[in-house]
């Protein structure tokens, strides 16, 4: 009988320490591998906006973009930066909600810009450097009436033109039921992975390159590059790191599991994850910490 694979601790890097006390409601990696964080000044609650919206950004560990504004027609629950300006997701309202755009442009001054009209649904949204937006849809907006969300992926330019719509244009991928995880390594290469099966899908130049059926059900981030992937936990262990070597004919290996710790060893439970490129980030107690593929295969060694 097989051995089943190691657990191993991998300390984990700090990147961002998160002052103050105000809820965050979201934190995201941009292209250009910044941080960025969304707060709420105030009570954040079903159709009730925050008085303001805190928006910090940080690069290579300096500030790069510290402003509050107010949104009081939308209730944000998302963000990425967009060439110069910054976008948000959120959830319109008022009287002109239904024919309001969920997607918001806005200046870094924190001037709104324009409204973006960018499917129902949306689960996850990650940016390029060339200004492409990538959106990711959950289960209500794919069984929803929006033509664009039941495909389960699309992506747009910065005037929210719809420019690609998923389609598993592989023999043994399925449809998209539920896009779990996404990653948007650079302007050529998409990753996802999405209910029922859970493969792993490597897009190139917005067509599928290749696929691999992935032996962790229910992740909700991971990172890629190569022949090597680091996925978070499934349905079960949320704080767990499977790392899986992507091997040919659709397999994949299972090299090791890892727990992530601070430096002095405690294990870091994780709040929220995000994969970007080669790296997961993670929030857990008001810091964003950060590990790559490199450092988990040195953990091998």
């Amino acid at each position: 009988m097989a051995q089943p694979p190691p657990t191993l601790s991998l300390t984990a890097r700090c990147i961002v320490e998160i002052d103050g006390q105000d809820d965050v409601i979201a934190f995201a990696i941009g292209p250009e591998r910044a941080v960025y964080v969304l707060q709420a000044l105030g009570p954040h609650g079903r159709g009730q906006p925050p008085p303001a919206y805190p928006v910090r950004a940080w690069l290579d560990g300096q500030c790069t973009l510290d402003l509050r504004f107010e949104s009081p027609t939308c209730l944000l629950y998302a963000l990425q930066p967009l060439g110069a300006d910054l976008l948000f997701l959120g959830v319109p309202l008022g009287p002109d909600r239904r024919s309001a755009g969920n997607g918001r442009v806005y200046s870094r001054e924190g001037r709104p810009l324009r409204e973006l009209h960018l499917g129902d649904g949306i689960e996850h949204v990650q940016t390029t450097l060339k200004g492409a937006i990538w959106t990711a849809y959950f289960d209500e907006g794919v069984f929803g009436d929006d033509p664009v969300s039941q495909h389960g992926l699309a992506a747009w330019d910065a005037d929210g033109e719809c420019v690609y719509r998923f389609h598993p244009d592989l023999a043994g991928l399925d449809h998209i039921c539920d896009c779990y995880a996404l990653n948007v390594a650079d302007d050529r290469e998409t990753w996802l992975y999405y209910y029922t099966a859970f493969p792993l899908v490597l897009l190139r130049g917005r067509r599928v390159a290749r696929y691999w059926n992935v032996p962790v059900a229910g992740a909700h981030a991971f990172a890629a590059r190569g022949e090597h992937a680091l996925f978070t936990g499934g349905y079960r262990e949320h704080d767990r790191l499977t790392l899986l070597r992507l091997d040919d004919a659709a397999q994949c290996a299972i090299l090791a599991r890892f727990q992530a710790c601070d430096d002095d060893g405690a294990p870091l439970p994780a709040e929220r994850f995000h994969g970007r490129a080669d790296t997961l980030y993670f929030l857990s107690e008001r810091r964003i910490w950060a590990i790559d593929l490199d450092q988990a295969l040195a953990a091998l060694r």
